[in-house]
């Protein structure tokens, strides 16, 4: 845990200095220790003490500039701060209701193995057996890295439902079945020797838009993963909000009038718009005929018709198809309006598997919201596809190994 220090005290004030100092390197490397004082604007024996330690513990290394691509110039060359990111390593976990993912990575959040798997259902219906696999996959990525697991510094795991702050026992993920309540942080570290930190699969994936996606420099911003469920992360003033329980941007449960099917554990927003209700309403219709080209590309099979066909044969013009969509993302452009009213984003990124439709979603969701919000925000679609949740993960625990470092809270962004 990250200690606490009185705020002026000299050993905050060390502390500030070594963590402004690596960024830097780590952003900027490889530099010279004036170059390094310039641009922080911090003193030169200030960097030359810091620096100093960070190599005693091996965080930096320090060469002589080779002079690779420049013209030579007289005197003794340069020394050049480096980063060692490859001093430790962290894995990036994403459990979802259909695939599995995990990524290696150095302390740059470079990514050097992945594993990737599908989840059936039985897998996913059974605790026990889905423990397992993520354990595999795990071995499996790091095997194909050539990393040991004493290596590993930190794992971050994105999971579907509410990480519950308190007890870090899960709540309200009816994708994965006796996952309610399960201490899954817990379950995980028995497997690991360093920190195991498990949080809600949209929250990560606003850290890995922060970092490297669609919300790099942006302050506010409003992340829709739109997919089997729906849920949405919010990014105020640069930070993750993730509300007094765990459970902000559960849009999923938004009050919705229900068509009368069975919700199958879903909330009454995502039951009404995520990808269940494009399976229902499309596999309705492809029994009428109207529905012929929904039916031709299901494979003459009404029940195989989902999101996917849908999309695909409303992209090619199918009336049919375009009124289920035009239908559907009506809706859900009231709830994103709903969130965006209250909390008037700069940015709407659209991520989840129905962002893979690409401009047949996200045109009719801009001409909706713009009718909708006062003030409409610009909406994009994440670049990050189905490694945004892992990559958050990735950053999420490259965070926990920087707090170790310097003994600070550092905020992931």
């Amino acid at each position: 845990m990250a200690t606490r220090l009185p705020a002026g005290s000299p050993q905050l004030l060390r502390r500030l200095n070594s963590a402004h100092v690596l960024s830097a390197i780590r952003d900027h490397g490889p530099i010279s220790r004036s170059a390094l004082a310039k641009a922080i604007g911090l003193s030169k024996p200030t960097v030359n003490e810091v620096v100093e330690a960070l190599l005693r513990d091996g965080t930096v290394v320090e060469s002589i500039d080779n002079g690779s691509g420049r013209p030579a110039r007289p005197g003794r060359r340069a020394r050049l701060l480096r980063f060692r990111a490859d001093r430790g390593h962290v894995l990036g976990v994403d459990i979802g209701a259909d695939k599995l993912l995990v990524l290696v990575a150095d302390l740059n959040g470079d990514v050097v193995a992945s594993e990737r798997r599908r989840v059936a259902a039985r897998e996913r219906a059974h605790t026990e057996v889905l423990l397992e696999r993520v354990r595999q996959a795990a071995t499996t990525s790091l095997k194909r890295a050539g990393i040991p697991r004493t290596r590993l510094q930190a794992v971050g795991v994105g999971t579907p439902g509410v990480v519950d702050p308190a007890t870090g026992r899960l709540t309200l993920a009816p994708q994965l079945g006796g996952w309610e309540g399960l201490p899954l942080g817990q379950r995980l570290q028995r497997s690991f020797s360093c920190p195991v930190l498990v949080e809600n699969e949209v929250h990560l994936a606003v850290l890995a838009e922060r970092w490297r996606g669609a919300a790099q420099g942006i302050e506010d911003a409003l992340f829709v993963q739109a997919g089997y469920g729906i849920g949405c992360g919010l990014l105020i003033g640069g930070r993750l909000y993730r509300g007094a329980n765990g459970a902000a941007g559960e849009i999923g449960y938004l009050p919705f009038v229900s068509d009368g099917a069975d919700r199958d554990g879903l909330g009454p927003f995502e039951h009404a718009c995520g990808g269940s209700a494009y399976a229902r309403h499309g596999r309705a219709v492809a029994l009428q005929p109207s529905g012929r080209r929904l039916l031709e590309l299901a494979g003459g099979d009404p029940a195989a018709v989902d999101a996917e066909i849908v999309f695909r044969a409303a992209a090619e013009g199918d009336r049919a198809a375009r009124a289920i969509v035009e239908e559907l993302v009506a809706r859900l452009a009231e709830g994103v309006a709903a969130a965006a009213v209250v909390l008037d984003p700069d940015t709407v990124i659209l991520g989840g598997g129905l962002s893979r439709a690409g401009g047949e979603l996200l045109e009719p969701l801009q001409r909706h919201l713009r009718e909708l919000v006062p003030i409409a925000p610009r909406v994009v679609l994440s670049g990050l596809g189905e490694e945004s949740v892992a990559l958050g993960a990735v950053r999420l625990a490259i965070q926990t190994v920087e707090e170790r470092l310097f003994g600070l809270a550092v905020e992931a962004g």
